[in-house]
């Protein structure tokens, strides 16, 4: 009896981090390691967006959907756009970017 209760505890526990964000505050000002452009994040209607200094949308509509934070992330410099996942790592969020089978992860740093 006592080992059911334990396991649905855990059920309860483990279905619960399922259903909410382990981290729902991206907002924030970060700084891109390669180009150490600063841009920051907002929380809107639609999931967080991310801005540059020239007012360009690098980050949009991110949303904590099957698991994890995904969205679509802009590249200006290389005018590319891409799907991503993001991940918070400690005082960073790690940008997994995907375009076709290829796939680009890059840090920004909180300030």
């Amino acid at each position: 009896m006592k080992v059911m209760a334990i396991l649905g505890l855990w059920l309860c526990l483990k279905g619960g981090m399922m259903i909410y964000p382990p981290h729902d505050n991206l907002a924030g000002t970060y700084k891109t390691e390669e180009e150490g452009v600063t841009i920051v994040v907002t929380k809107t209607a639609t999931g967080f967006v991310g801005v540059d200094p020239q007012k360009r949308i690098v980050l949009k509509d991110v949303k904590f959907l099957e698991g994890c934070w995904r969205g679509t992330v802009y590249n200006p410099q290389k005018d590319i756009t891409a799907r991503c996942e993001v991940y918070v790592e400690g005082n960073k969020l790690k940008i997994v970017a995907y375009k076709g089978l290829l796939s680009k992860t890059v840090y920004w740093v909180k300030i």
